[in-house]
């Protein structure tokens, strides 16, 4: 199939390539989000947030802060607080701490492919603060993580113009980590679970998500992963019987207070939370969002974290901000992509994760093939991993 030669092979507004993840840029250099507001795929939905809505929201979040320091003192913590070591959780620990003056239980759940950097940063971070005593490092989920993982990589296959694997995956581990932070609130006897979602991360969820959602989230998922589970694996998730009232809210305040990554970088580094250069996402984020990040350029064609990406640029208000933030996510996204297929991105921790699931780099990227060679978009995803390749995205 002869392909359309394209005067732009990246939306000009934001960094979606064409032809990845049923994205298309069109003669004026616009990708199919930036260009029609509806536009959804299954790996991702364009969410605008309405001023009145944030609003309303920042002021449920500043009167559940007010509510927090009212009780302060009648009981041991204040919330739990899932902490990664990465700069987002970190950032948030910092404002409870300094600026809200409340104690958060900290919740860190291993899955098992945390980086040494992260694992470092929550060491350096406790000990500054002061707050070991406050902080669980739960680590006997592994074996529930593994299951999960093995079966999306040698099980599922993402259909054609489907849902990215990496996001895929992504939203099932962080509903299985949140779940774990919920029942430690409900072991605690607290009412909330504040985790420090990123402004971009809200095509499922803005600020709360609802005690329905919660509910079925906290529920092992889909059925034939579900299977694969017995009674040591079900105990980190919810009864289906559980009441939704009994359950804690689960917030994302970055969502409504003031959130400027580079702000957030320099406050924790400054402070001394975390080493100089340690807050960057892509020496945090766990071995398991590396290798999905491999999965899906050589599936679809494109970074899959772009989506995010571009979400966080679109809402730079200011054109020059805009201008500087796409021109730092497109280096980014060029660069994890010549190294994913230079072979050099994450390479100890890729090959760890692999071992742990009973395959291997070359196996995994068999199967990709084979799935690749059926796929109707195939002269289109080859032609993307030859511009990573070239360093001709454009």
């Amino acid at each position: 199939m002869e392909i359309e030669k394209k005067k732009y092979n990246i939306c000009q507004n934001c960094v979606l390539i064409d032809g990845s993840f049923g994205v298309k840029v069109n003669s004026d250099g616009l990708c199919s989000y930036c260009s029609n507001p509806d536009h959804i795929t299954p790996t991702w939905r364009k969410v605008k947030i309405e001023n009145a809505l944030k609003e309303k929201k920042l002021a449920n979040w500043n009167g559940i802060v007010r509510e927090m320091q009212k009780k302060y003192g009648s009981q041991e913590f204040s919330c739990v607080l899932g902490y990664s070591g990465g700069k987002d959780s970190t950032a948030l620990l910092d404002t409870f701490i300094n600026e809200y003056n409340l104690r958060p239980f900290l919740v860190t759940v291993d899955t098992g492919f945390m980086t040494d950097v992260a694992k470092k940063n929550i060491k350096d971070t406790l000990g500054k603060l002061g707050l070991e005593d406050d902080h669980i490092f739960i680590e006997d989920a592994m074996p529930t993580f593994t299951k999960l993982y093995k079966y999306f990589f040698l099980d599922f296959q993402p259909q054609p113009n489907g849902k990215a694997l990496t996001l895929e995956i992504c939203h099932i581990c962080t509903d299985l980590i949140h779940t774990i932070c919920v029942k430690e609130a409900i072991k605690k006897g607290l009412n909330y679970v504040i985790i420090g979602f990123s402004p971009d991360q809200i095509a499922r969820y803005f600020y709360e998500t609802s005690p329905k959602d919660t509910l079925e989230d906290g529920l092992p998922r889909p059925l034939n992963f579900r299977r694969t589970l017995d009674n040591n694996d079900l105990k980190w998730f919810l009864d289906e019987n559980a009441s939704k009232e009994d359950l804690p809210r689960v917030l994302y305040p970055y969502h409504v207070i003031d959130y400027d990554e580079k702000e957030i970088i320099n406050r924790i580094e400054t402070k001394g939370l975390i080493e100089v250069g340690k807050g960057d996402p892509v020496l945090t984020n766990c071995h398991v969002v590396k290798a999905g990040l491999m999965y899906d350029l050589y599936r679809f064609g494109g970074i899959a974290y772009g989506v995010q990406y571009a979400e966080l640029i679109r809402q730079k208000e200011n054109e020059e901000d805009r201008r500087k933030t796409r021109k730092e996510w497109i280096r980014l996204i060029s660069r994890v992509g010549r190294n994913i297929l230079n072979g050099v991105f994450d390479t100890d921790g890729m090959t760890l994760f692999f071992k742990r699931i009973d395959s291997s780099r070359e196996e995994i990227l068999e199967c990709i093939k084979k799935q690749v060679d059926k796929d109707p978009n195939i002269d289109i995803i080859n032609r993307n991993i030859e511009l990573f390749k070239t360093r001709k995205i454009k």
